[in-house]
C-alpha cells in the first residue's frame, strides 16, 4: 500500500518534495518516505525520483517537518484505522 500524504508546490527549479505513507510488506510497519521530485525529468521520462528520508510514522511525528505534512499523515493515519460501519 502507498498513499500520498502531501506534495509541495513546485520551486523555481520545477522540482518538489513529496512525501508518501507505505506500508512495508516485509514487518508490516508504516513507513513515511520523503522524496525529492523533479517535474522536468518526469515530462522527459528520466528518473525523477531522489529518496530523502525513510522513516516510521511514530519517527516522523517528531522530526521537525512541516505542520501541513504532519495533520495531513494524522488524518490519513485516522482513516485508515476507523471502524467499518
Amino acid at each position: 500500500m502507498e498513499s500520498l500524504i502531501f506534495r509541495s508546490r513546485p520551486d523555481e527549479n520545477n522540482a518538489c518534495a513529496q512525501w508518501s505513507l507505505v506500508k512495508d510488506a516485509g514487518d508490516g510497519e508504516d513507513y513515511v518516505v520523503q522524496e525529492h521530485i523533479s517535474l522536468d525529468a518526469v515530462v522527459a521520462g528520466k528518473p525523477y525520483l531522489r529518496l530523502v528520508k525513510r522513516m516510521t510514522t511514530d519517527e516522523f511525528l517528531v522530526t521537525d517537518q512541516p505542520p501541513a505534512v504532519k495533520r495531513k499523515l494524522l488524518t490519513l493515519l485516522g482513516h485508515l484505522v476507523a471502524p467499518q460501519a
